[in-house]
């Protein structure tokens, strides 16, 4: 007897590069192949760890089509649930994740990549070697500046304007700092999402259609052009505050202020994991940390290329 399904046969296997860390897909699905695909074809190896195991079996499925899962942790564990049939655990002590999922749920790639392969995959690197911040990040002559604030400050639209005036393209909303790797700050920069909006601020996005995402926004999400990097060392942080009407400014802030705010928007992991996530983000704190108060882009870019 086989209850668990601990013997379904994973004949299908790939070694994928998220963040550019290696991690081994093995699974019995051609489906779930073509979606790590899909979520990692442009990354290659960048750094040299152990490589994270992720085991996906699909069994026949008949509950329907699943909702959107939950996330819980405790310890070195976390589970992801969308119900009977598709769940997932992430043990990154283990360097390992799994998850079972339906043949119905499989039909949907993107369902698929964005709620189990690449969440997985994320929490498990986060847990073992990344600080995840809420960021977008761009660079100029090498020198990465991480653009934070609220949503709603323009952290995509400035860093899309900042590409356009001959930047480096980095992240758009999410940005992961490599804890042992001091200020080296990794991204996606293989795609930019906007919110509907955006097109009031750039016409080339006229046209494109935007779609709801499985976290609920709607997006409009194109291809950068112009240049575009995996990763950049962090030498300035920038707090964004768009205000309309009001004139540009900047002003200094105190690393603490800086930690804190981080924090405040840090998923609690492990005790040993968040020491080690807090010390990374003092050291991003210590980057000459500002505010930036605008109300158009002309003027927040100039002030950018001053700092």
């Amino acid at each position: 007897m086989d209850p668990f399904q601990r013997e379904t046969p994973l004949n299908l296997q790939h070694l994928h590069y998220p963040l550019g860390f290696p991690l081994q897909l093995k699974t019995n699905s051609g489906e779930v192949l073509e979606a790590a695909e899909e979520s990692w074809r442009e990354r290659s190896q960048e750094f040299d760890k152990e490589p994270v195991i992720l085991e996906v079996v699909v069994s026949g499925g008949g509950g329907g089509y699943p909702p959107p899962p939950v996330y819980r942790g405790r310890k070195h564990l976390i589970s992801v649930v969308s119900d009977a049939e598709n769940c997932g655990l992430s043990d990154f002590k283990r360097h390992f994740a799994y998850c079972f999922l339906s043949s119905e749920a499989v039909r949907d790639r993107s369902f698929v990549s964005y709620y189990f392969l690449e969440a997985l995959a994320k929490v498990t690197l986060t847990q073992l070697y990344l600080t995840p911040i809420h960021a977008a990040c761009v660079a100029r002559e090498g020198k990465g500046v991480l653009l934070c604030g609220a949503s709603g400050m323009g952290k995509t639209s400035l860093a899309y304007f900042c590409t356009r005036n001959g930047w480096t393209y980095v992240s758009d909303n999410e940005s992961w700092i490599v804890r042992d790797r001091g200020t080296l700050v990794m991204g996606n920069p293989a795609r930019i999402r906007f919110r509907e909006n955006a097109v009031e601020l750039f016409p080339e996005l006229m046209g494109k259609e935007p779609r709801r995402y499985w976290n609920g926004k709607m997006s409009i999400e194109i291809t950068p052009a112009g240049a575009t990097a995996g990763q950049c060392c962090a030498t300035q942080v920038v707090f964004l505050r768009r205000q309309p009407e009001e004139p540009s400014t900047i002003r200094q802030l105190g690393a603490g202020e800086v930690v804190e705010r981080f924090l405040a928007e840090l998923p609690l992991y492990e005790d040993e994991v968040r020491m080690e996530q807090t010390n990374s983000l003092w050291r991003i704190a210590a980057l000459n940390p500002v505010e930036l108060v605008y109300s158009r882009m002309e003027d927040a870019l100039r002030l950018l290329e001053r700092l």
